[in-house]
């Protein structure tokens, strides 16, 4: 293992002002800016990265190989193919999860069940990733994960498909979760 206490602050302070600024800037009208969108992606992504090592550095740990490979690694392997599948899927559909090269709106297959399947699957490879090193301080982290996964899922929503898809987005939102799948109602 690797000893770096810092990145025991350096995670969630950056998740925490990640979260923040995404707010705040839903709030203004910063975010008409591809180059802001730009920036803030890229830094959720830099986090996630951060995110995917904190197994590596010091911490406590715990030895249960029930819960670290009959548990952690299955949620791995599920999130890496929910990861992957719905780009896959986007492609064969004739667009892709680019944003700025959306040129339709897919409401079938993963996205039937939630509007964000990459996100969601995302959030259960790092729990996988995070059960099956059995890192503790790891998986407290993951709500601040939750949370700039939610962040980015929002923003996404609000100043990219809500403007690209108007009403026929607005009625798929009412219909499908946006990170969680929704109870089905008799004659849905």
């Amino acid at each position: 293992m690797i000893s770096f206490p810092a990145i025991w602050w350096i995670v969630p302070t950056a998740a925490v002002a990640f979260i923040l600024i995404s707010f705040l800037l839903t709030r203004s009208e910063k975010f008409q800016s591809k180059a802001v969108r730009k920036t803030l992606t890229s830094a959720g992504v830099l986090i996630a990265f951060l995110t995917l090592l904190l197994p590596f550095f010091e911490q406590a740990t715990f030895k249960n190989p029930l819960v670290q490979y009959g548990l952690g690694l299955p949620l791995l392997i599920i999130g890496l193919v929910g990861r992957v599948y719905p780009m896959i899927y986007l492609r064969k559909k004739g667009t892709t999860t680019a944003l700025d090269d959306v040129n339709k709106l897919v409401d079938t297959g993963p996205y039937a069940w939630v509007r964000h399947p990459q996100y969601t699957a995302g959030f259960v490879m790092l729990l996988g990733w995070f059960l099956a090193w059995g890192a503790w301080y790891a998986l407290c982290v993951l709500p601040l994960i939750a949370g700039i996964i939610y962040a980015q899922a929002r923003v996404e929503e609000k100043y990219i498909l809500e403007k690209m898809f108007g009403k026929s987005y607005a009625a798929y939102c009412k219909r499908v979760g946006m990170l969680l799948p929704r109870p089905r109602r008799p004659g849905d």
